[in-house]
């Protein structure tokens, strides 16, 4: 606490020419006692005025209030302008008192306000008056209307250092840094030893001007004038801390700082923080600019011991809300989460523009998995900032794990991507280099890749591709994990790219896989390198999954034995790979008509999974191909009632039977000699076509692009005899084609077929079938209905 020794106020004695000597530094703790004796003596409004300063400057503000409003309520009704200076001086602490408050910051501002209200009634032309009113509308925020209010104060004193003061400061917020620099060179012309240094002010302003060295030269002269301020340190270090962040990134040229290292210019700024600690070591600025330091150097217990100190000196609500900041990042890198979320929501519930604030607290909302509230926090990060990659990144995390929200994610990825693109263009323009190498985040087009596999084999492997090439050049290669080039080649395997490219792809992957395997086996082995055995069974897991892919490839390619060979290698050392095990049940089936050994692999696999659907449906498959109708049958059924009961080939594989059953049924009631077993015969085939509705309709309900089901069912409509009906779903066939919906375009030859049009079908189909990119199953499909189309017109050659 400051305290005035020597500072002596006379108070004149009522009736006599003698005066009672006051010591300022020897101040009753209350005024009330001081404002007795100045009632008592019939003492001039302007001595409460003179205690209330005095009370004031040595740090008792209430005292001060109490001062000034036992001064206002003796004001004579002759004498309201000698209450002028006391509603200016009470209404100016109710502006300091709302800068530091919160909860309570607008009553003082309104008490304030109608402060200064009173004082324009009584004089108008009062410089003071205009002076606080500029205090008070920055602290509402009205840079304009302080401008005005300053300007105002300057009309009617021009030499007011105040007013000039609080111009300038109004100017630089405005960026107008030539017109403040004037404006704190004419104070310093005024007032060279005044108090707040003008030449803090000067400085600012040439450094935002471009002047670095004059700003440096200002900022060191503001400290050889007044050798206790820390501002000039704080300064001065600041400049320097930003020098380093300039050194360190290589889009920006730094020739002007090419004399000193990196280091020493962090030297000097961490000397000047000492220094400025030195002489205020409670300021809660050089406070909080050293807990900054020791954050960045992994110092955060002591970081947040700073930043707690800052809290408790601060005097503004802009420290008070940065000291919750730094107190919240430092628990949140101490991964307290629970602390680091009240503290980020403190810092923006005193400052609500707080950006970074704000991004901390949707990353501690992401983590509690408050989902809500984290996307509505981070969007209003995005709406302030909309190039902001930390947040477009975060969203982008969010709707990833949300159900249904995918899409909604990858447009965040890829706005993201955007702006980064645009960074890099600019970046790579300046330094003359390829565009590529200034993207460096990786983890952006893994997650994009990730979500773009469900709906675009190509941009998948394009994200996939970008992201291996970010990590090739960042690890020399040896960042890229095993699974990413696995990934390559399933992708470029699914794309139709040449297959020497996708056997290289698949080569490296397996390279990658076995190198890695063998280093983690070899440190498994020797404890002090650390191996887990966790690592060894992901390589392992990994191999297996890049060898089968390769077998799968191989298939595709025809080379049956190469695949058969790499089954049997995997199921030696994997016997319960069941994925495996059904390929070659596959492979001995369709290649070598070997039913027999088919089935005896879906044995072995169910007995190693019996709940696996994907068993029982090949068992259903390889029986419909052996014409074992119930036994197919019996499969599919099995499948639905106890593994899965939401299974589309299932569904569609039993409508399929259903609708055979029908058809079946109904030629026999039209050779059928009697009447009654033609109606029996009819029954059952309404009974059959009706079970194939169903499986049909549910089907569609689980995946409404099912051309198998939408073509089953309007087949099962038209065959018992719906044909309006049928028509309509040919024609919902036909409008999902015309929307590009893909597959189901070339189910609208079908129901032309079913309608006996066949010119048209023939027609439809021969123009679909070049265009629409589908698989070798839908391309038979549409094959087979434009023979039959063919057929059907009598053109039997072209059939």
């Amino acid at each position: 606490m400051a305290t005035l020794e020597g500072r002596v106020i006379e108070v004149p004695i009522d009736n006599s020419n003698d005066v009672l000597e006051i010591d300022c530094s020897q101040l009753p703790e209350h005024a009330a006692e001081i404002c007795d004796i100045l009632e008592n003596e019939g003492s001039a409004l302007r001595f409460y005025q003179l205690f209330a300063l005095e009370y004031y400057k040595q740090g008792h503000v209430e005292e001060a209030v109490v001062a000034l409003k036992r001064g206002m309520a003796n004001a004579k009704a002759n004498d309201q302008t000698g209450k002028v200076p006391l509603l200016n001086l009470l209404a100016s602490i109710y502006v300091q008192k709302a800068r530091a408050a919160t909860g309570d910051r607008e009553i003082m501002l309104k008490m304030a306000t109608a402060l200064l209200t009173e004082a324009s009634r009584i004089d108008r032309s009062e410089p003071n008056t205009h002076l606080v009113g500029g205090m008070l509308d920055l602290a509402r925020r009205q840079p304009d209307a302080a401008l005005q209010h300053f300007d105002a104060a300057l009309k009617a004193a021009p030499r007011s250092v105040a007013a000039l003061l609080g111009k300038a400061r109004v100017l630089f917020s405005k960026h107008r840094y030539q017109h403040a620099l004037e404006v704190y060179q004419q104070v310093l012309v005024l007032r060279p030893t005044g108090k707040p240094d003008p030449r803090i002010g000067i400085g600012l302003c040439l450094h935002k001007l471009g002047h670095s060295a004059d700003a440096r030269r200002a900022l060191a002269r503001a400290a050889e004038v007044d050798p206790l301020a820390a501002a000039p340190h704080i300064l001065l270090a600041t400049m320097d801390l930003n020098d380093v962040k300039r050194m360190l990134d290589p889009r920006i040229t730094t020739d002007d700082l090419a004399a000193l290292s990196a280091g020493e210019i962090l030297h000097r700024a961490m000397a000047q923080l000492q220094s400025a600690y030195e002489r205020q070591p409670d300021s809660a600025s050089v406070l909080l600019r050293l807990a900054d330091r020791l954050f960045f150097q992994g110092s955060y217990d002591s970081a947040r011991s700073l930043a707690e100190r800052a809290l408790a000196a601060a005097d503004t609500m802009a420290m008070q809300a940065e000291a919750h900041y730094q107190i919240a990042r430092a628990h949140h890198a101490g991964r307290r989460f629970d602390l680091a979320h009240d503290a980020y929501q403190r810092c923006v519930g005193i400052n609500e523009k707080h950006a970074l604030a704000r991004y901390g607290l949707g990353q501690m909302q992401l983590q509690r998995s408050d989902m809500s509230s984290a996307e509505a926090t981070l969007q209003r990060v995005l709406d302030h900032h909309p190039r902001c990659v930390e947040a477009l990144r975060a969203l982008g995390y969010l709707h990833a794990r949300l159900p249904n929200t995918k899409a909604k994610a990858l447009e965040y990825y890829e706005r993201e991507m955007q702006v980064l693109a645009d960074d890099a263009q600019e970046d790579a323009k300046r330094q003359g280099s390829d565009a590529a190498a200034w993207f460096t985040d990786a983890n952006l087009f893994l997650e994009a890749g990730l979500l773009y596999e469900a709906s675009s084999a190509k941009r998948a492997r394009k994200a996939y591709a970008m992201a291996a090439d970010i990590l090739q050049r960042q690890e020399g290669g040896g960042g890229v994990i095993p699974e990413l080039w696995n990934n390559l080649g399933v992708l470029s395997h699914i794309t139709g790219d040449d297959d020497a490219a996708i056997f290289a792809e698949y080569d490296e992957a397996a390279k990658m896989c076995t190198s890695a395997l063998a280093d983690a086996r070899a440190r498994l082995s020797d404890t002090r390198k650390g191996a887990s055995k966790a690592e060894v069974q992901r390589l392992e897991a990994t191999l297996a999954t890049i060898t089968y892919n390769v077998a799968r490839f191989y298939e595709h390619c025809g080379l049956w034995a190469n695949a058969e060979a790499l089954y049997a290698g995997l199921l030696a050392g994997l016997p319960t790979y069941v994925d495996a095990r059904l390929r070659l049940a596959h492979i001995s089936f369709f290649f070598h008509a070997d039913a027999a050994q088919a089935l005896d692999h879906i044995s072995q696999a169910v007995a190693a999974d019996a709940k696996r659907p994907a068993a029982w449906l090949m068992r259903g498959n390889i029986e419909l191909h052996r014409k074992h109708v119930q036994d197919a049958r019996r499969a599919f059924e099995h499948v639905l009632r106890d593994l899965a009961k939401h299974d589309v080939y299932a569904l569609c594989s039993l409508g399929n039977y259903h609708l055979a059953a029908g058809r079946s049924e109904s030629a026999r009631a039209a050779e059928a000699p009697l009447p009654a077993a033609a109606k029996k015969a009819k029954d059952m085939a309404a009974l059959s076509y009706k079970r194939a509705l169903e499986f049909f309709d549910k089907c569609l309900q689980l995946d409404d692009r099912c051309a198998a089901a939408a073509h089953g069912t309007a087949i099962a409509m038209a065959e018992r005899g719906d044909a309006g009906d049928a028509r309509l779903v040919f024609q919902d066939v036909r409008d999902a084609a015309t929307a590009g919906l893909g597959p189901p375009a070339l189910t609208s030859a079908a129901s032309d077929l079913v309608f006996k049009i066949a010119k048209h079908a023939a027609a439809a189909t021969d123009a679909v079938a070049p265009v629409v990119s589908v698989g070798c199953d839908v391309l038979l499909w549409s094959g087979i209905n434009v023979a039959h189309s063919y057929v059907d017109v009598g053109n039997y050659r072209q059939a």
